[in-house]
């Protein structure tokens, strides 16, 4: 009779916390991504480091190895002129899915990374807008 009676201690004891932190765990709301505008992003990506969210204009398609993505207002102020310069309006997505169409506005949903030649950002989910 000992025996029953510890075993059912031991296991109210290890349920409580366990209930406890995944009710915490479950009804926490989950974090925002940031936003940034692609302008903000191409010139300063090391603020950006991190998940993120983009929403732009594709320019440009490497269909199997990404897209070029040109900020909003970018493309609404000069259209695709700003893929010409060096301006920072623009950004490389990496992206092995379907490709998006050019003249299509997407939110991606990524990871910019820091890297030994640069930044690099890869899509991990593209919605058409």
């Amino acid at each position: 009779m000992n025996k029953f009676i510890i075993t059912v201690g031991l296991a109210f004891a290890v349920a409580v916390p366990f209930s406890n932190a995944f009710g915490q765990s479950t009804n926490a709301p989950l974090p925002k991504l940031p936003s940034p505008a692609v302008r903000d992003l191409a010139a300063h990506p090391s603020a950006h480091v991190g998940q993120l969210a983009l929403t732009g204009v594709v320019g440009i398609v490497n269909p199997g190895k990404g897209f070029v993505l040109v900020d909003m207002k970018e493309y609404q102020n000069e259209g695709f002129n700003c893929l010409a310069t060096d301006e920072p309006t623009k950004i490389s997505v990496r992206w092995t899915g379907t490709a998006p169409k050019v003249r299509e506005k997407v939110r991606v949903k990524g990871r910019l990374a820091k890297q030994t030649t640069g930044y690099a950002f890869t899509g991990e989910k593209v919605e058409k807008q």
